[in-house]
């Protein structure tokens, strides 16, 4: 074992690395004891309790406003410096930030010896070159019943044995010996929940007392960490009065009785009660409630307790309590970036409980206390070093008391041995130990454990009270109405799909649009079949909108101006130019000056040419020196191979296509061979954005006169077609360009003798995904719920692998916040489905299945959804879907209910991946089951969840 760890273990509560434990728990910052002078006190030394003296106490009469200042600590330093700027997510800005840095003080050149490093007695890793080692001293004034801490950066790389911190303290002209100061990577919140959004790693507190200066010395193989800081802490002064417990004893209820709305929900089992013992409130010991972060009080369910110690000196007097609470309290909050106090309650050596989080004594707050088990279990730290003395009967008797209350709340047995707790399994007691490799709660406050479970089981009472039966649910089948699905996430209309990515685990929104459409034909302008071909081109007139071109039989071109609209006026200027050429289309900028510019073929010569647009009016003509002898038609398609210019399309009579990219300056590129299959009969109308993810895409029409999507990829290829976009097989001379203020691409064509533009809708099929700022490993399911909490804006819910149901409340951008726990016992339900308000209440409810039955939970938006009751002869939208002649349930691995995908009724839609190809398809519901069968995407085998 390496020297630190072996001090570690000894000194505070300390956990073995990651990959050696099973479970690995992260309890709050504690306040450590470093007793600094040479030897630490023995147990016999430790100072006696007068329980007597604290029937009241001495409590603030206001809040108290802790100070925490904060010096940088870089290589070499040896000054106390203003700490350099901290980064944190600017997304809780109610959070509190330290006061800035005093004026410096200088250290002493002797502060320490510095040949001590070359000898590893900073407890470095003793493979550590003496060489490696970086070293910084910093020194800072104390005020008040100080503490102090080091924190830095996060994201920075801090492993066991390659840093070392100590401490000591002056008081007058005499300074202490050297204690630790400990770390260990574990001591931080859960990831991904709010505690661990402003997180800034770091070590323990340790309460320094009243003294005069403290002196840090840094230690660290090769570089300190970034953004390292020197905490102080003071916690502050006020008037005091003297009181009892804010929070009074309180006989115990029948089970079921009295609980107000979010406390901690029954247990199936059997209740035992257990009186309520006396609380110091928060109020009691000072918090300012401006530090704390309001947005993240969660409640999730107990299934046990956890005893803990915070590791400072055991001499304290009574009234010096409040002011180490608000200590830890401010360290916590302001250093640490946490949301609050990461204990649920505390408890001094006279006995007397203490709030600790805030959120209710009597529900279950979610702590930061005991990394993997927060959600499920509560925790109360001792105030003091219980590896180093032992704790007094008064202390004990109070865990045993708050333990049996607390434990009661939930219906869970003192004196249980096996407890689920997460995914472990417990003693209703523990120490924090017992949950990781650790010597916290101390080795002599451990070793009253069963004096404390022999306490609590005997304040449950020996007498079982079983809650009464609950009275028999009607049938509610009656009550149900239609579901009405809500699929929305990132504000729009058109229903959305959440997955998650399979290589990183997150979440992410893909939209959907409606899928591709066009507007049926309307008649425009009438006299076209005489004027010969057509096409839509970019402003050639010079008032910012897309024209005409008409084409007649000696090939001179004719420009109808646009109206911006959709209509065209009669041509106002010809483009003698063009005479004696053909196959002429609508290039784009062919010499880079921001004008529409025209490419087409000399007859004589089945060479290119280009049509160059003066500024001031008229056309020049340029050679593009490229044969296309063999081309009997010529299609402008725009960038289709993603180098940022214009590209052209031939086609030969056989139908081969060939790509022709445009290379600037006047200039294009030599012919290739287009990939994909190309039917003589198939038409390229040309190009443009109809699936709205940035790419160029081709629409085509086929033989029988269907209009297609071919997607673009970006690099001249293109994906599986999408569509149909309408059968139009009475159309002829089809061209496509942006006619209107939206910038979609439209189409222009002719019937008859009319000139007829089909419009862009913009819809589309799957939009690009959409990042939500969370990753979600761990989870078997994940649900759109829409509108969950009743915010108006689309919400996620998901199952953990341990049964928990999660709500991610969204924003109506797409952006997912942290999870919130509403319920458990969800790994056997089946096809959950998220199903709008179907009890009329007003609130959304899920829909389940256990055991081949459906389950209904009534949703209480963000709160615990209600326990599940069957729903008799009723069914989810999914599990009403019958088989058809397009549908074989058997062929697809997804099967996710959406909104109506066109908004055309409130239906009820189906979106599945054939398991095989990972191909997404929508089939549309009727009266008459599912009807079509229609391509939304490819590439979904990218993602293991969908909802």
């Amino acid at each position: 074992m390496r020297t630190n760890q072996a001090r570690f273990i000894t000194a505070c509560q300390t956990t073995l690395a990651l990959g050696v434990v099973v479970a690995v728990l992260a309890p709050a910052t504690n306040v450590v004891s470093l007793d600094l002078v040479p030897q630490q006190p023995s147990v016999e030394t430790s100072a006696p309790v007068d329980t007597a003296s604290v029937a009241t106490s001495e409590v603030p009469v206001a809040p108290v406003e802790p100070q925490v200042t904060e010096y940088a600590v870089t290589s070499g330093a040896a000054k106390a410096e203003k700490p350099a700027a901290k980064k944190p997510a600017a997304k809780k800005p109610s959070r509190q930030k330290a006061e800035k840095p005093a004026a410096p003080k200088q250290a002493t050149p002797d502060a320490h010896d510095h040949t001590d490093s070359r000898d590893h007695a900073h407890g470095l890793s003793k493979d550590v070159d003496a060489d490696e080692v970086v070293e910084a001293t910093v020194k800072a004034p104390v005020k008040g019943y100080g503490a102090v801490g080091v924190t830095w950066d996060e994201d920075a790389e801090v492993a066991e044995g390659e840093i070392a911190l100590q401490v000591r303290t002056r008081v007058g002209g005499e300074w202490s010996g050297w204690g630790e100061l400990t770390y260990h990577d574990d001591h931080a919140p859960d990831a991904g929940s709010p505690d661990a959004e402003l997180a800034r790693a770091g070590t323990d507190a340790l309460i320094v007392g009243d003294v005069d200066e403290v002196e840090l010395r840094a230690d660290a193989a090769g570089e300190l960490p970034e953004g390292m800081s020197l905490a102080v802490v003071d916690p502050g002064a006020t008037v005091t009065r003297e009181e009892g417990p804010a929070i009074e004893s309180q006989a115990p209820a029948a089970a079921g009785e009295g609980q107000a709305e979010g406390d901690i929900e029954l247990s199936a089992a059997k209740k035992k009660t257990a009186v309520k013992p006396t609380i110091y409130s928060r109020a009691q010991w000072g918090a300012n409630e401006k530090l704390r972060d309001k947005s993240s009080l969660r409640y999730g369910t107990i299934s046990a307790g956890f005893v803990h110690h915070t590791v400072n000196a055991n001499d304290y007097s009574a009234d010096e309590v409040p002011g180490i609470i608000r200590s830890i309290y401010a360290y916590h909050t302001k250093s640490r970036g946490w949301s609050d106090i990461g204990y649920n309650f505390l408890v001094d050596r006279f006995g007397r409980i203490w709030e600790g989080r805030y959120g209710g004594v009597d529900k279950a707050v979610v702590g930061a206390h005991t990394l993997g088990y927060n959600d499920y279990a509560f925790a109360m730290s001792a105030i003091g070093n219980f590896e180093t003395a032992k704790p007094s009967q008064s202390m004990v008797d109070a865990y045993g008391a708050l333990m049996a209350w607390k434990l009661s709340l939930a219906g869970v047995d003192a004196s249980s041995t096996k407890q689920k707790v997460g995914k472990g399994t417990f003693q209703a007691i523990n120490g924090h130990r017992d949950a990781g490799s650790t010597a916290c709660p101390g080795k002599h406050l451990y070793a009253r454990l069963g004096d404390i479970r022999k306490i609590a089981k005997s304040a449950q009472g020996g007498a079982v009270v079983t809650p009464p039966a609950p009275t028999p649910t009607p049938d509610p089948a009656p009550k149900y109405s239609t579901p009405v699905k809500h699929s929305n996430l990132v504000g729009t209309p058109h229903p959305d799909l959440v997955v998650r990515r399979k290589s990183d685990n997150r979440l992410l929104i893909i939209p959907t649009g409606g899928t591709s459409s066009l507007r049926a034909p309307k008649s425009v302008s009438a006299g076209w079949k005489a004027r010969g071909k057509f096409f839509i081109s970019s402003d050639l007139t010079g008032d910012g909108r897309a024209d005409v071109v008409s084409i007649d039989s000696a090939g001179i071109a004719s420009v109808h101006p646009g109206d911006g609209q959709g209509g065209f006026a009669a041509a106002n200027r010809r483009i003698l130019a063009t005479k004696n050429h053909d196959l002429l289309v609508p290039y784009g900028d062919l010499n880079g000056d921001g004008l529409a510019d025209l490419v087409g073929r000399d007859k004589r010569t089945k060479m290119l040419v280009g049509f160059i647009q003066k500024k001031k009016g008229g056309f020049w003509k340029v050679s593009l020196k490229r044969t296309v002898k063999r081309y009997t038609s010529l299609t402008a398609v725009g960038d289709i191979s993603g180098d940022g210019r214009p590209d052209l399309i031939g086609r030969e009579a056989s139908g081969t296509a060939w790509t022709i990219r445009g290379a600037g300056r006047n200039a294009i590129t030599s012919h290739k061979l287009t990939p994909g299959s190309w039917p003589a009969s198939t038409t390229v109308a040309g190009g443009g954005d109809f699936t709205r993810d940035g790419v160029t895409d081709l629409l085509v029409r086929t033989s029988n006169g269907t209009l297609q999507v071919l997607p673009g990829r970006g690099n001249g290829t293109f994906g599986l077609p999408l569509g149909p976009l309408g059968v139009r097989k009475n159309i002829t001379n089809l061209s496509v360009g942006a006619i209107t203020a939206t910038g979609l691409p439209d189409v222009v064509a002719r019937r008859g003798d009319s000139l007829v533009v089909l419009t862009n809708p913009g819809t589309f099929e799957l939009g690009r995904p959409v990042g939500t700022g969370t990753t979600a490993k761990g989870i078997t399911a994940v649900i759109n719920a829409g509108d969950f909490d009743g915010d108006g804006h689309g919400d996620v819910i998901s199952i953990r692998d341990d049964g928990a149901l999660q709500l991610r409340r969204g924003n109506g951008t797409g952006r997912l916040a942290n999870p919130l726990r509403i319920g458990t016992g969800f790994g056997d339900v089946k096809n959950l489905e998220a199903v709008g308000d179907i009890d009329g209440d007003k609130m959304p409810d899920l829909l389940g299945t256990v055991s081949g039955k459906t389950v209904f939970y009534a949703g209480r938006g963000a709160k615990a959804i209600a326990a599940g009751v069957p729903a008799t002869g009723f069914a989810g939208a999914v599990g009403r879907l019958k088989t058809s002649s397009v549908y074989d349930p058997t062929l697809y691995d997804w099967k996710v209910a959406i909104s109506d995908a066109h908004l055309a009724k409130a239906g009820t839609d189906l979106i599945a991946r054939d398991r095989k190809t990972g191909l997404l398809y929508l089939f549309t519901a009727s009266s008459s089951g599912l009807t079509g069968r229609r391509l939304l995407g490819e590439g979904m085998g990218a993602y293991d969840l969908a909802g």
